[in-house]
């Protein structure tokens, strides 16, 4: 029965309400292991705050509407829409995204150098999110392997492009807890 009863809010766009409950049960066992992460590497704060905005209505509903549980709503919304007016919110409310840390002057498009805290949040996200949507496969190659197939399409300021190359290097490489340990030592220069 759950399965027909749908919602309706003020902008129009209907969801079944299950679909609302399975994406938030999604997005909060992401924030958890992202808040795992980070309280791991020492902060814990960022771990708490991370993604907070998926909750806002913009976002909540989109991903609900698009939700199917196998790949992002958001790409789904992008596919059906041509845009995400989700996306455009959750980038620009969330520091740890390489997007937010993109400008244009003159019609270029420059990189920022994004700050130290922001490239760890975003190590833990890809950590997290392997570790909540496929938890029997997560190893610790996956961060390197999702770097490796996706880098091609960041914009990234060179030295957060090999800083986030070594770190995914090193999770690979020696794993994750030895790897956590080296960023809660200050071992990085960044």
């Amino acid at each position: 029965m759950l399965n027909y009863i749908k919602l309706k809010y003020k902008g129009g766009i209907q969801m079944k309400l299950i679909n609302l409950y399975k994406h938030l049960r999604t997005i909060s066992k992401h924030k958890w292991y992202v808040f795992c992460a980070c309280k791991d590497i020492g902060i814990p704060y960022r771990g708490l705050k991370h993604d907070l905005s998926k909750y806002t209505p913009i976002e909540l509903f989109a991903s609900a509407q698009y939700f199917q549980g196998t790949k992002s709503p958001i790409d789904a919304e992008k596919t059906a829409k041509g845009y995400s007016l989700a996306w455009q919110h959750h980038k620009r409310k969330n520091s740890h995204h390489w997007e937010y840390w993109i400008d244009f002057k003159d019609g270029q498009v420059i990189s920022l150098k994004i700050p130290y805290n922001d490239v760890i949040e975003l190590i833990c996200d890809w950590v997290g999110a392997g570790k909540a949507y496929n938890p029997s496969n997560w190893n610790q190659k996956v961060p390197y392997e999702y770097w490796i197939k996706h880098k091609h399409k960041y914009i990234l300021h060179p030295e957060t492009e090999i800083f986030i190359n070594q770190i995914l290097v090193d999770i690979y490489t020696f794993g994750w807890d030895l790897t956590k340990w080296l960023i809660k030592s200050n071992a990085y220069v960044y």
